[in-house]
């Protein structure tokens, strides 16, 4: 049951960094940005992303977690 749910917030964390990198490419782009300055605003969003996950984010781990239980779609191993 913890791996689902760790999955579902993983998932969450990945969603959110993927939107938080699309909504972030207006404000930071720039000619004059580092190599070294993208890979950090990279792990900068990868761990916003993360945290805010782990904080309960927007809901959509809970939310796609309750949903697969709902439909059957886990099984504890614990419960065979």
């Amino acid at each position: 049951m913890k791996m689902m749910q760790k999955a579902c917030s993983d998932f969450e964390a990945f969603f959110l960094g993927f939107v938080f990198r699309r909504a972030f490419v207006p404000v930071f782009s720039s000619s004059l940005s580092s190599r070294e300055e993208l890979w950090f605003r990279e792990l900068w969003v990868e761990e916003v992303a993360r945290r805010a996950s782990a904080q309960g984010g927007v809901g959509l781990g809970k939310f796609l977690f309750e949903r697969l239980v709902k439909e059957g779609k886990f099984r504890d191993p614990g419960k065979v």
